[in-house]
């Protein structure tokens, strides 16, 4: 599936495989999508159409507490708004913000959390309060995945990088990252 459009890249024939994807579209505004990893796991969400972009609300349950993602997917970018609630006050906290770009991933913690409502707009407006920064630059080749990642402190410092590859074939990042488990690491070249 193209998580960028919300659409399949081709259609699933009987008998189905695992993993794999249903896309069910209600009607121009609303899709549900589910991803059955295996025979016991199955993930859906549900997406609506907001203006230019489509949103989906889904939980989980954290360390410490049940966690919000409120989910926005444009052509050109996905953003996620990782929300910790406070189980004694039932208080909302933004904790994280992801920005999911054709080829790079940049994830800012907001250290205790900020108490804001979610909009897709946070992550531009937010970026200079970030405790800090991971970005992850990917890259597939010959069936390779290569991911570099780059911590920043809060002044924009590099403080790490590192590089991992893993062979996923010729599955997408998305299909690896989503719904496969054996994440095979190799010795990158």
């Amino acid at each position: 599936m193209d998580m960028f459009t919300l659409e399949g890249i081709k259609p699933l024939k009987s008998p189905f495989v695992y993993p794999y994807v249903v896309i069910k579209s209600k009607n121009n505004r609303e899709k549900d999508i589910t991803c059955h990893i295996d025979n016991k796991t199955v993930k859906s969400y549900h997406y609506e159409k907001i203006g230019h972009y489509w949103r989906t609300i889904y939980s989980h349950v954290g360390d410490t507490s049940r966690e919000y993602v409120y989910e926005y997917v444009m052509p050109d970018k996905i953003v996620g708004l990782n929300y910790w609630v406070n189980a004694k006050s039932k208080a909302s906290y933004l904790k994280e913000v992801s920005v999911f770009r054709k080829w790079e991933e940049e994830n800012f913690l907001m250290g205790k959390g900020l108490t804001i409502k979610p909009d897709v707009s946070l992550p531009d407006r937010l970026r200079a309060q970030a405790l800090g920064s991971v970005v992850q630059k990917i890259q597939i080749k010959n069936g390779v995945l290569r991911l570099e990642r780059t911590i920043y402190n809060e002044k924009g410092k590099e403080n790490h990088r590192n590089v991992t590859c893993y062979r996923i074939g010729s599955r997408s990042y998305f299909a690896w990252q989503y719904l496969y488990t054996d994440k095979e690491e190799i010795k990158c070249e």
